[in-house]
């Protein structure tokens, strides 16, 4: 049964880097785009923001998705921690 248990917890952290790894170039790409908004509109102050009044109900709910992944991103590295604390207990026994 161990065994068995030794394998689940090394596919759940295969499974938590993976993600870690698919977040990591999520948040890398968003940062592009936002870097790519920002030299966009220098040139453009009003389009800014008559476009961010327009879309204030859309860009608040993007952030609170963007407030979740973090938050879970956060709780992935917790999680992977511990994964690997448990790994290393099976490993000294």
């Amino acid at each position: 049964m161990s065994n068995y248990f030794k394998n689940k917890l090394k596919d759940r952290l295969t499974y938590c880097q993976s993600w870690k790894h698919d977040i990591d170039i999520y948040l890398a790409n968003k940062e592009i785009t936002k870097q790519a908004d920002e030299e966009f509109y220098k040139t453009r102050p009003f389009l800014k923001l008559v476009l961010n009044v327009y879309f204030l109900p859309y860009n608040l709910l993007r952030l609170v998705r963007y407030v979740r992944i973090r938050h879970d991103y956060k709780k992935n590295e917790i999680e992977m921690k511990v994964l690997n604390k448990q790994l290393n207990k099976f490993r000294n026994k």
